[in-house]
């Protein structure tokens, strides 16, 4: 008798656990849907190279995929990048997952990059904020860039 008091409490817990891990994994997919509707559109940024130069970085967010762009002072792209991206939680954090990237001088002059990155990410009222750099050890270090969404 007590063996089957044991075999049912011990289905109830798993019950439990399984009805809590479905609701946590359903809550992660629909918080990173209405994270995508978000982040969808414009994203810019003025700030300085590390060389002191001004620049205006650009994010453009449809669907899955992505285009960055750094142009100078005299509006002339001098980076440009494209790819995928997958939206992830990473415990309390949001990441954004940037992969199958190609990037050039231009739109036009891309080569594929045999690398993927991760940043951690928040939105606010017209504004994203971007952690990089953080995912890997690499020449550009770890930085905080906050874009306003084009249009505001």
């Amino acid at each position: 008798m007590e063996q089957t008091s044991i075999q049912q409490i011990m289905k109830r817990i798993l019950a439990s656990m399984l009805a809590v891990s479905a609701f946590a994994v359903i809550s992660t997919f629909t918080a990173s849907g209405d994270d995508l509707e978000s982040l969808s559109g414009k994203w810019l940024l003025k700030k300085k190279s590390p060389e002191g130069q001004a620049i205006t970085q650009s994010i453009e967010i449809k669907k899955d995929k992505f285009t960055f762009e750094i142009k100078n002072s005299d509006s002339k792209t001098v980076l440009y990048a494209e790819g995928s991206i997958k939206l992830e939680k990473l415990g309390a954090f949001k990441s954004v997952k940037f992969f199958n990237i190609k990037a050039g001088e231009s739109a036009s002059q891309t080569e594929s990059v045999d690398e993927e990155r991760q940043s951690i990410y928040q939105l606010g009222d017209g504004t994203l904020t971007v952690a990089s750099n953080f995912d890997a050890v690499r020449d550009d270090k770890p930085n905080v860039d906050v874009y306003t969404k084009a249009g505001n």
